[in-house]
């Protein structure tokens, strides 16, 4: 990302972070939402907002947060001037879950490769 979409992403990751604590009235969004990343195309029109959900089902979450983003854009652009407020998507962050799945692999690995030794 160029430092102009790094510093917009920044600026979008901080507004949608205060409109869900305070401005959306969805019970969904009462659970803890943690915006986790906002990736955003070189040419700003396009947001992917990265979130993990606490105590709640991230399915029904992300919908919720689809359902809203018409709302949430024009919340934005009240909060952020732009020249063109870039389209935004919600999207669950399974990064966590993707590196557990890795580390499981590796002590696997590892596992396999330290049992053959001892047979050897």
């Amino acid at each position: 990302m160029t430092r102009r979409s790094e510093k917009v992403a920044s600026l979008l990751r901080e507004a949608i972070s205060e409109i869900l604590l305070h401005e959306l009235r969805n019970p969904v969004f009462k659970n803890i939402i943690s915006i986790t990343d906002v990736k955003i195309g070189g040419d700003l029109r396009k947001a992917v907002i990265y979130f993990r959900v606490f105590s709640a089902d991230p399915k029904e979450v992300e919908t919720a947060l689809n359902q809203s983003k018409g709302f949430i854009k024009r919340l934005l652009s009240q909060k952020i001037t732009l020249k063109f407020m870039p389209d935004i998507e919600f999207r669950i962050d399974r990064t966590e879950e993707e590196e557990r799945r890795l580390l499981e692999l590796f002590d696997k690995i590892r596992g396999e490769k330290e049992g053959g030794e001892e047979n050897s």
